[in-house]
């Protein structure tokens, strides 16, 4: 102990010099740090709740704990084995509460119970938690009951939910059974959902799985190398079937077949992303997003309502005659009555076409066939927004 005279120095300390001292050190040295008194760990305790907001759980691959604090995005990542159980309950005794966004996987959810949280009965273990980022690899039989007996326990109110899933023929019915589980729990939360395979037959398989839900985002990205077959008439035809409606559809490392006779939606569209796709058709690509476009209905789904025709009757003017004379005609009023019209719902409102895309029918272009195929779409779909300012090409 450092002392200056008979005056110990480090006790007599104010917390703010201390905190100042803690600013010096990383995550893991504070950890230690917190053991040498109450004091020292609650000023560290409350420094950790302040400065972390976001936890990344990885458990895949790891052959001890470590922990990574990123001050400047307010993030804790930590990469530990899954039998890890000690190591998660100090984690969670520091910042459990301060945590606002998380990243982790199905399986580390399903087994909570076996790490030790001091969270009082009738409390969830994540309450602050509004942002959740899942991974969903092999939800197998066991994973998905645990998860779905714990579930209510987990988080107070999420606001933003992503679910990655790793397609695997196996595990689709778990998979439906997990998203519906979210999509009671939390009906107010905007869903992204991404889907990772190798088979387009996969993706269809897997949609068809699921149940009917709103979402913000569908990601449909192949795993496979040889960009396999993709159509989006297929597509269509599973994602109405089951009544799943997403805002914006991204595609990516795909081989892209449209029809030309089947819409890309049948729900109005904010974004349709094609990403590092080749597109087997342009043409008919334009025609099937042309067919997307004049779904155009108003706003609340109703057809507008004939016009009636107004007839104007001719009033009688009738002159009063008085011993002054003609009696001055009583001014008329005018109302004018202002109906605003209903806009109509434009279905697809902006497409983008990002990284390397090869545009088959225009590749005689070369660097230039995205314009040509701007040009075709604003030709037909004036309205729709066309961004190609992230393709590029590889010759």
């Amino acid at each position: 102990m450092y002392t200056c005279g008979n005056r110990k120095v480090i006790p007599n300390m104010p917390d703010l010099i201390l905190r100042k001292i803690f600013d010096q050190y990383d995550y893991p040295v504070l950890c230690q740090m917190e053991r040498v008194c109450k004091r020292w760990m609650n000023i560290i305790n409350s420094k950790m709740r302040k400065e972390i907001h976001e936890v990344t759980i990885e458990r895949l691959g790891s052959m001890f704990p470590q922990a990574h604090q990123c001050i400047p995005f307010r993030r804790l990542s930590i990469t530990c084995p899954a039998d890890s159980h000690d190591f998660l309950a100090g984690v969670f005794r520091r910042s459990r509460l301060s945590f606002m966004k998380m990243t982790t996987d199905i399986n580390f959810l399903a087994g909570i119970d076996q790490v030790h949280v001091n969270k009082g009965s009738g409390r969830r273990y994540f309450s602050e938690v509004e942002d959740l980022w899942l991974l969903m690899i092999h939800p197998d039989d066991e994973v998905t009951q645990r998860f779905l007996n714990i579930e209510g326990t987990l988080f107070s109110e999420l606001q933003q939910l992503t679910l990655q899933v790793h397609v695997n023929p196996r595990y689709y019915k778990n998979v439906g059974e997990i998203v519906k589980s979210f999509i009671l729990r939390y009906p107010k939360s905007n869903i992204n959902l991404e889907l990772h395979a190798e088979k387009s037959m996969h993706i269809l398989n897997q949609i068809s799985a699921l149940p009917s839900l709103p979402l913000y985002k569908i990601k449909l990205i192949c795993t496979d190398f040889d960009q396999p077959q993709l159509r989006l008439d297929q597509l269509y035809a599973v994602m109405r079937e089951q009544n799943i409606q997403a805002k914006n559809i991204t595609m990516r490392d795909w081989s892209l077949f449209a029809d030309g006779t089947t819409p890309v939606s049948y729900n109005p569209l904010d974004t349709f992303r094609i990403s590092s796709c080749s597109i087997e058709t342009v043409d008919n690509l334009v025609r099937s997003l042309q067919m997307t476009a004049s779904q155009s209905t108003p706003i609340d789904g109703v057809p507008p309502a004939k016009k009636k025709k107004v007839v104007k009757k001719k009033k009688e003017i009738v002159e009063v005659v008085t011993e002054e004379g003609v009696a001055p005609k009583p001014k008329k009023k005018i109302v004018k009555k202002v109906i605003k019209k209903k806009k109509p719902v434009v279905f697809i409102k902006k497409l983008e076409v990002a990284g390397q895309c090869t545009l088959h029918g225009l590749t005689f272009l070369q660097q230039k066939a995205h314009t040509e195929l701007e040009r075709r779409l604003h030709t037909v779909i004036p309205e729709l927004d066309v961004d190609c300012s992230e393709i590029y090409y590889c010759w």
